[in-house]
């Protein structure tokens, strides 16, 4: 005989009102989250709308090493309050500890076996905890997870109909907010070094200028152009100069400050925008990347390929009229005087390409 044919007609009432109110609050959150597009605004409103709904002491969202993971994690960030928390979790640990389960998997024994899947803070109130596996495109991507300090809340031995139907519902919405992102994302990139692009930079520039403008601090441009690259080109083909690009943009991304944002304007030349920062400031930083580029150049097939660039710096506290056109045009023109007033290193650049990529040719 199963549990509900051991209930009163009174019992069986409660229990489907109660049931009824559950699925109304699913219903009520599933219309509030699938409508977002943006993966911060989705997990901050759905752990809010589940923590408010159900009376939830800890709710947080897991997520696995796994691209669309990572792909998340960067545009969701890991905020101060541990409501918001994206919390990330080795891939193989999360398999191991969630034994890959597409089910629910409740917990109220042994809870450190868990540890790895919550911030470490939250362990010594737990008593009971819910693990919700979540997917995207098939492949488990996560898991939305629910701590109580109530032992019994989590029991193994209850139904997880009602979980399940979360997991399924978010797994859903969240589907269509990655894809979403990916789309956005891309329209504002260059495909190859996925750096933002050039309508990006325009836009983010004007945005930047009337800021400067408000607050009164200089706002500086570097025009970076890479001197090699036709011979990298020419000499080594282009799949080297594709791998060219992205080490560029790697060492940018890697070596201005934070605040600072590099974009690919066209073909081998970049641009770095500076917020707060006067034209010294900038040229100190632009010094900087070239140091870098020269002391860790790129390896191609166990090849070493030279990477040499020229910029040029303008200031906003140095134009009498201030514009995104004005700051590139002075960039522009003090990069152009950088590359004339450089002695001519084409031979030798020629000269070491070459010796580098011998072997290369021959394949």
């Amino acid at each position: 005989m199963d549990y509900q044919a051991k209930l009163s007609i009174e019992e069986l009432i409660a229990l489907a009102r109660r049931n009824e109110e559950i699925a109304s609050k699913l219903f009520e959150i599933e219309v509030q989250i699938m409508n977002i597009s943006r993966s911060r605004d989705f997990f901050e409103k759905l752990l809010r709308l589940v923590q408010e709904s159900f009376g939830i002491e800890y709710v947080w969202i897991t997520l696995t090493e796994s691209a669309v993971a990572n792909q998340l994690a960067g545009m969701v960030g890991v905020p101060d309050v541990p409501l918001h928390e994206a919390h990330i979790c080795n891939t193989v640990d999360f398999l191991r500890i969630s034994q890959s389960s597409r089910e629910p998997v409740l917990v109220n024994e042994q809870i450190g076996r868990y540890r790895a899947l919550a911030p470490a803070g939250l362990w010594k109130d737990i008593g009971s905890l819910a693990i919700l596996p979540l997917f995207v495109g098939g492949h488990m991507i996560g898991s939305l997870n629910f701590g109580s300090t109530d032992a019994t809340r989590y029991d193994p031995n209850k139904d997880r109909f009602f979980l399940k139907q979360l997991a399924v519902k978010t797994s859903i919405c969240l589907a269509s907010v990655v894809a979403h992102e990916r789309v956005s994302f891309l329209a504002t990139r260059d495909p190859l070094t996925l750096l933002k692009n050039r309508r990006e930079m325009e836009e983010s520039l004007e945005q930047e200028i009337s800021r400067s403008r408000r607050h009164g601090y200089p706002l500086s441009l570097l025009f970076i152009d890479c001197d090699d690259f036709k011979q990298v080109n020419d000499t080594c083909g282009h799949d080297c100069g594709d791998v060219y690009l992205k080490f560029v943009a790697d060492v940018l991304n890697d070596t201005v400050r934070k605040g600072d944002t590099a974009f690919r304007f066209a073909g081998d030349e970049f641009v770095v925008v500076l917020p707060n920062q006067n034209r010294f400031g900038a040229e100190k930083i632009a010094e900087r990347i070239r140091e870098q580029l020269s002391q860790t150049p790129l390896i191609y097939q166990e090849k070493t390929v030279p990477v040499r660039i020229s910029y040029g710096a303008a200031s906003t506290d140095e134009l009498s009229e201030v514009t995104g056109k004005t700051l590139l045009k002075a960039a522009d023109a003090r990069l152009y005087l950088m590359k004339e007033q450089k002695p001519s290193k084409k031979k030798t650049t020629d000269s070491e390409l070459n010796h580098a990529f011998d072997s290369l040719n021959q394949l």
